[in-house]
């Protein structure tokens, strides 16, 4: 049959890999947001962190983070999935955990550029002004710093819907297993047709979060730094 006749009967289970997909992507990088998000605030270096820790353990400590998170991301997709199989058995739990290994990286990498753009000034001012660090971070860099930090999430997110699709291979939720099956089976019927479903379907994911971060951007950024 032809393409558009394939979709058509297969519409349902393609709306099915889609959700799977999507949530997938999200979850993934949502946990990898909060770990980048936890770490890079309390590792930067404007004072945030307890008087005791000095500045070079800090700065440290948050360069060894990108090391290793930058590590992780050249790790082969497939290898990973494979070395989490015996550990965490198939589907979504190994799947997360590899997702969420590629998607931190990127997010970290943007969270520390963005607090570090913060001018000094601004925060001098708002320690004049008696503000603690804490008080500093949420009011003044986190949101100043929130459009780079938004740029990372974005990036992971068009990483990791790349990188999902390998997930098919220890039977992870999405497109992946249909796109693995329909790749060993070509040259048979519908093959291709299902190769190229699933390859549409990812782009379709992208596109849908492409959307939704257009959306957070307009409705998160401050006014007065929108570009």
């Amino acid at each position: 049959m032809d393409f558009f006749t394939y979709v058509a009967t297969q519409l349902s289970q393609l709306t099915f890999y889609a959700q799977q997909h999507f949530l997938l992507v999200g979850i993934a990088v949502g946990i990898a947001a909060l770990i980048a998000l936890a770490a890079g605030t309390l590792l930067h270096t404007n004072r945030l962190t307890p008087d005791t820790w000095s500045k070079p353990v800090r700065m440290g400590g948050r360069e060894g983070l990108l090391i290793a998170s930058s590590a992780a991301l050249t790790i082969p997709s497939l290898a990973l999935f494979g070395m989490l199989q015996p550990i965490l058995g198939l589907g979504a739990t190994p799947s997360l955990v590899a997702l969420t290994l590629y998607a931190t990286y990127p997010i970290l990498r943007n969270v520390v550029a963005g607090l570090s753009s913060v001018d000094d000034a601004v925060l001098e001012s708002a320690r004049g002004m008696g503000m603690g660090p804490v008080r500093r971070m949420l009011t003044i860099q986190l949101p100043l710093a929130w459009p780079v930090i938004l740029s990372g999430i974005r990036v992971a997110v068009l990483i990791i819907i790349g990188i999902a699709v390998v997930a098919g291979a220890i039977n992870g939720p999405g497109f992946g297993s249909s796109l693995l099956l329909g790749l060993q089976r070509l040259g048979s019927v519908n093959s291709f047709n299902q190769v190229l479903a699933a390859t549409l379907g990812c782009l379709v994911v992208a596109a849908v979060y492409e959307i939704v971060f257009w959306l957070v951007q307009r409705f998160t950024t401050p006014r007065g730094i929108r570009v």
